[in-house]
C-alpha cells in the first residue's frame, strides 16, 4: 500500500464555467425568469440614477443661469466719492483666475439718453428703461437666451442698433425684431430680444447697445470704461473665485466691488448635495431588489437540485466543487440579467429626459460597472445558498429523489 498526499482536485476553472454555464442553459425558463429579476433590479438602478442625475443637472444648470455661478466686478468709489476706473487689462487677468468659465463686459452707457417707442412720446415718459453697452462675449457669459432675433456680432455692434431685455421689450409695447425705437434722439433697428434673465432684473429692463457704436457715436470723459463685469464660474465654484477677483481685475486697488449671489449660491450647494445623495439611496434600493431575487432563485434551486447535488458528491465531488457551481451560476444569471437591465434602464431614462424635456444624462460609473456590479451582487446572494448545497450530505440528497 502506497501513503500519500491527496491528489490535487482537478475541477479547473474552464470546468467550472462550463458546468455553471450548462446549469443556466439546461433551464431557460428559471433562467428567464431569474435574469428578469436581476434585469429589472439593475434597470431600476439605471434609470433612477440617470433620471436623478438629469433632474440634477437640468436644475442646477436653471440655478446658473439665475446666478448661482455669477459673480459682478465694478469700480468702487474712491477718494471724493469718484469711481475709480478698472483697467482696460482686467478682463483678460479675470479669464485667467482658475475657476473662471467666461467674462463679460458692460462699458459705462452715455448720460441722459432714454428709450422711447416713437419719437412723439414726452421725455418725461421713460418706462423705466435704462441704456445698457454690451461688448459681444456678454451673451456668452451671463447665458443669455434669446426669445427672437439675434446678439451682437463684430459688425453689428459698430451699428445703430439694439438688443431689448424681455421687460424693456414688454413696456415699449411688444416689440420685435424688425422694429425700430427712438434712443437719445434717432431711430435704432431691432435686432433681437432676449428671454428673462432670471435674477438680472437690470438686464431684464435694458436697451443694450453695441460697444463700438457707442464709442464712435457718444462723447464723454466715460465713454468706453469697463462699469461691470459679469463673471461666470464653473459650475460650483463661485465661492472659491471670489476673493481672487479684485485683486486680478485691478492689481493692488482697493478701488474694486465684488458681488455675489450668494443664497442662491448656497441653495445650488445644498441642492446638488441632496440630488446625489438621493441618487445614492435609490441605488441602493434597486441593488437590493437584485440581490433579493437572486438570493431566493438560488435558494428553491438548491432544493429543487439535490438529487445532482448528491450524485456528483457520491462521484467524488468536493463540496468546495458544488459550492463555486452555484456561485458561477448566480455570477452568470446574475451577468445575464445586469447586460439585459442596463439595456432596459437606458432605454427608460432616455423616454423619462425626453417625456420631461431635459437632458439625457447617465452617469458612466453606472454603463461601466453596472454588469460588474450586478455580477458581484450575484456572487454574494447566491453564497448561501451555494453553501448550502455544499453541505448537503450525499447520502441524504439521494435518498431526497
Amino acid at each position: 500500500m502506497t501513503w500519500g498526499f491527496p491528489a490535487r482536485s482537478r475541477f479547473r476553472l474552464r470546468d467550472l464555467l462550463r458546468t455553471a454555464w450548462l446549469g443556466v442553459s439546461s433551464r431557460p425558463q428559471r433562467t428567464a425568469l431569474a435574469a428578469l429579476g436581476v434585469a429589472l433590479g439593475i434597470a431600476s438602478l439605471t434609470a433612477l440614477t440617470g433620471a436623478a442625475a438629469s433632474n440634477q443637472v437640468q436644475l442646477l444648470a436653471d440655478l446658473d443661469r439665475m446666478g448661482a455661478n455669477l459673480a459682478i466686478v465694478t469700480p468702487a468709489q474712491g477718494p471724493g466719492e469718484a469711481s475709480m476706473p478698472l483697467p482696460e487689462t482686467a478682463p483678460e487677468m479675470v479669464r485667467r483666475v482658475d475657476g473662471v468659465a467666461d467674462v463679460g463686459v458692460f462699458e459705462t452707457a452715455p448720460e441722459d439718453v432714454a428709450v422711447y417707442r416713437t419719437d412723439v412720446v414726452p421725455e418725461t415718459e421713460s418706462n423705466g428703461i435704462r441704456v445698457a453697452v454690451a461688448r459681444p462675449e456678454v451673451f456668452r457669459a451671463i447665458e443669455a437666451r434669446l426669445a427672437a432675433g439675434r446678439w451682437f456680432d463684430d459688425a453689428s455692434r459698430a451699428l445703430p442698433v439694439v438688443v431689448l431685455g424681455r421687460t424693456a421689450a414688454d413696456r415699449l409695447g411688444g416689440v420685435r425684431p424688425g422694429d425700430r425705437v427712438w434712443i437719445g434722439g434717432e431711430w435704432y433697428g431691432v435686432i433681437g430680444v432676449l428671454e428673462s434673465a432670471g435674477l438680472a432684473a437690470e438686464i431684464d429692463a435694458s436697451a443694450i447697445l453695441g460697444d463700438r457704436w457707442v464709442r464712435d457715436r457718444f462723447d464723454g470723459p466715460d465713454i468706453g470704461d469697463i462699469s461691470a463685469m459679469y463673471v461666470r464660474a464653473e459650475p460650483g465654484r463661485v465661492g472659491r473665485i471670489t476673493d481672487a477677483l479684485a485683486a486680478a481685475a485691478s492689481p493692488g486697488s482697493p478701488y474694486v466691488s465684488v458681488s455675489a449671489l450668494t443664497e442662491l449660491a448656497d441653495a445650488r450647494s445644498a441642492a446638488d448635495d441632496s440630488l446625489s445623495t438621493l441618487g445614492v439611496v435609490l441605488a441602493g434600493i434597486a441593488l437590493l431588489v437584485g440581490a433579493v431575487g437572486i438570493a431566493n432563485t438560488m435558494v428553491v434551486t438548491v432544493l429543487e437540485r439535490r438529487g445532482e447535488i448528491g450524485l456528483r458528491r457520491s462521484l467524488g465531488a468536493r463540496p468546495s466543487h458544488v459550492a463555486a457551481q452555484f456561485l458561477a451560476e448566480a455570477a452568470a444569471l446574475a451577468l445575464i440579467g445586469g447586460v439585459a437591465g442596463l439595456v432596459l434602464g437606458i432605454g427608460a431614462a432616455a423616454v423619462l429626459a425626453l417625456v420631461s424635456g431635459q437632458p439625457l444624462v447617465v452617469p458612466v460609473g453606472v454603463v461601466v460597472a453596472g454588469p460588474g456590479v450586478a455580477v458581484i451582487v450575484g456572487a454574494v446572494a447566491g453564497l448561501y445558498p451555494a453553501l448550502r448545497a455544499a453541505r448537503l450530505s450525499p447520502t441524504l440528497a439521494l435518498r431526497a429523489v
